[in-house]
């Protein structure tokens, strides 16, 4: 009947869905297309709102008797907490370096799934630590005492591992070159994939691009979880939160989705991706501790991280610059400056003074007065005209300047560059560490993927 609604169809009410953060009753706001708190004022996207449904919480409860055999180190500077066997003892953090740390009986439930054994020994590892920090750039040379060296620690790190399928749309550029031309094309790209497998840290005092960059571990190698195998090793507590993980998932998964888009094209010289939806669903995860060599390093009253994967021993991290090895390295830069102007001015000159001597030669002899005197008559008039451009600035001043810019332009590189080459002496840094594994590391191969491309041309460029 007209004006009715019919039985099927279903209506719901904001306080289905309740806010993460304090259970207020969520709001669609469809200017910020998102859901939006009335109460504290957070907002959420939908999708996110269906993740978190489906990550459960992990290590809260109480402890009880399974966790007898094992205790747990605090540090009182950062909050760290270390898992691991009875015998086992700390002299320091092994997130910060303080000597502030308590042992005591462990507060919270420690179940994870399973666990990646280390197959990588303490002294492989220093090789490892000693081979990566040779691979960079003024490393201070403390870092190689076997002092320094022998404070690395073997922790088992909690990870959230995830298998999800994912529907994904996703909108990009794509390049083809011909001839002098650039032609540009829109791309669009629907799927659905599935991603097996996907670790997430879930630490708080580990930078996540740091686990990200000694990826991939193998998860072949996997056992169930057994405490035995934490004797002389330590483990840390799953201490992040669901709603953490998941802004973690949503921007990893988006960015695989554009990694599988880009690959479903071809026949282009240069294909990206940028906006991208993903909508994960049939989520499978578990909880595993996966084996990590870590070195706190710490230099001019700052700590750095620098990790080994204790299975397969793939090493990345975080080191200082040794300012005065820098230095002297700038030094030496701006020494060849020097050099190189006094060799340009020696070669100008060297030329200069050849024209001279030269021109006085010719000029000495009876036939150069006479060619003299012919050169000042016809220069005149040229000079004239050049002046005149110069004054009302005609087309022969725009050549002009073309013409000076020829004769400067070695120099010019040069100097440029120089300069370059110094300001990215000056900008040097160990800082950054390595991407994290692409998507097809992580992709099911054997899943079928259906693709719904398109392409439209937009334009030609030069």
């Amino acid at each position: 009947m007209e004006g009715v609604l019919s039985e099927d169809f279903r209506v719901y009410s904001s306080s289905d869905t309740k806010c993460p953060s304090c259970g207020g009753k969520l709001i669609f706001e469809p200017v910020e297309q998102m859901l939006k708190c009335g109460f504290c004022g957070n907002t959420y996207t939908p999708e996110k709102i269906e993740l978190l449904k489906q990550l459960p919480e992990i290590d809260t409860g109480a402890a009880d008797g399974k966790e007898d055999d094992k205790c747990e180190i605090v540090c009182d500077n950062c909050g760290a907490v270390l898992i691991t066997d009875k015998n086992t003892s700390a002299t320091s953090c092994s997130f910060c370096g303080s000597p502030a740390i308590i042992s005591r009986r462990l507060s919270k439930q420690f179940r994870p799934d399973y666990l990646i054994p280390f197959k990588i020994t303490k002294e492989e590892a220093q090789e490892k630590f000693i081979e990566f920090a040779k691979g960079k750039k003024y490393v201070p040379r403390d870092y190689f005492d076997k002092s320094n060296l022998n404070k690395i620690q073997g922790i088992y790190v909690p990870f959230w591992i995830m298998s999800s399928r994912c529907k994904v749309s996703a909108r990009g550029d794509g390049i083809k070159q011909r001839a002098v031309y650039k032609d540009k094309y829109a791309l669009m790209s629907d799927f659905d994939v599935k991603y097996n497998n996907v670790p997430f840290d879930g630490s708080l005092e580990i930078a996540d691009s740091l686990m990200e960059a000694i990826e991939p571990f193998d998860i072949s190698q996997r056992i169930a979880f057994n405490s035995s195998y934490l004797q002389g090793f330590y483990a840390q507590k799953f201490n992040l939160t669901a709603e953490n993980l998941c802004d973690r998932i949503l921007s990893r998964m988006q960015q695989y989705g554009r990694e599988t888009a880009a690959m479903s094209f071809s026949g282009y010289d240069s294909v990206k991706f940028g906006a991208c939806g993903v909508k994960p669903y049939d989520l499978e995860h578990t909880y595993a501790l996966y084996p990590v060599w870590f070195l706190n390093y710490k230099y001019d009253d700052r700590n750095y991280m620098i990790a080994v994967n204790g299975q397969t021993g793939k090493t990345d991290g975080y080191l200082p610059v040794d300012k005065a090895k820098r230095r002297a390295r700038l030094i030496g830069h701006r020494i060849v400056d020097v050099l190189l102007v006094l060799l340009v001015i020696a070669i100008f000159g060297a030329f200069l003074a050849g024209l001279f001597f030269a021109g006085m030669h010719f000029i000495m002899s009876g036939a150069g007065l006479v060619f003299l005197l012919a050169l000042v008559v016809l220069a005149s008039p040229i000079g004239l005209m050049v002046f005149m451009a110069y004054r009302f600035k005609f087309q022969a001043a725009e050549k002009a300047e073309p013409f000076l810019e020829f004769l400067t332009r070695p120099v010019t590189k040069l100097s440029a560059r120089r300069h370059d080459s110094y300001i990215d002496l000056l900008n040097e840094t160990n800082m950054v560490v390595g991407p994290r594994p692409s998507a097809d590391t992580y992709y099911d191969s054997k899943a079928k993927i259906e693709f719904e491309n398109a392409e439209v041309f937009s334009n030609s460029e030069m």
